[in-house]
């Protein structure tokens, strides 16, 4: 549980006032599905924009989703997603705290390996590693990790794309890692397997 103050109230979540866990996806400029694949540029519904409180982010509802997920209390729930932007990194002694937000640590001296984590009210729920070289103009991705609560939320794509928004035009590459729920969610991403390691990554 989750239990800190925030300007002199406390914000726990512990009774659900801030909502549940909802998916979570990188913001981009233009909707075109839903996260079953519904379209979202047609004129069908009205396009609702509800906030999660308890990420105090933005999201989407899918109107078509919602309906589904109504006749069937068993079905996952995918009618609402947050949107974070993915290029928003605060440094560490600049967490704003409460909400869903990404922290970004630059690389250790002497080598290219930078640390980006996935806060929720300060506490770290993912961390994704990468290596990009400037020299190179390349980059790996070097390890993901999303602590298994908060698993199935789109958290470890949207520590992804975090990674890839602080290189986008470089080539990006990862390697092929142990255990199957690892594997399936490295079958997700479109990078390449590691070519031939970068001669100014150090040790």
């Amino acid at each position: 549980m989750i239990d800190h103050h925030v300007g002199g109230a406390v914000r726990s979540g512990a009774r659900g006032e801030f909502g549940g866990l909802i998916p979570v996806r990188p913001a981009t400029s233009r909707l075109i599905v839903c996260l079953r694949g519904h379209r979202l540029d047609l004129d069908l519904y009205d396009k609702l924009k509800p906030y999660s409180h308890r990420y105090r982010l933005h999201g989407t509802l899918c109107e078509v989703c919602r309906a589904q997920e109504g006749c069937d209390p068993a079905a996952r729930h995918l009618a609402e997603w947050a949107h974070l932007d993915v290029t928003v990194q605060h440094a560490p002694d600049a967490d704003p705290g409460d909400g869903l937000v990404l922290v970004a640590h630059p690389p250790a001296a002497g080598t290219l390996a930078g640390r980006i984590e996935l806060r929720l009210d300060r506490t770290e729920v993912g961390v994704v590693t990468a290596s990009p070289c400037a020299s190179c103009r390349t980059a790996t991705l070097d390890y993901v990790h999303v602590a298994a609560e908060y698993r199935r939320l789109g958290f470890g794509r949207t520590l992804v794309a975090a990674a890839v928004a602080r290189a986008p035009s470089f080539r990006w590459t990862a390697p092929l890692p142990d255990g199957p729920v690892a594997q399936s969610f490295r079958a997700r991403i479109a990078m390449r397997r590691n070519g031939p390691p970068c001669s100014h990554r150090g040790g």
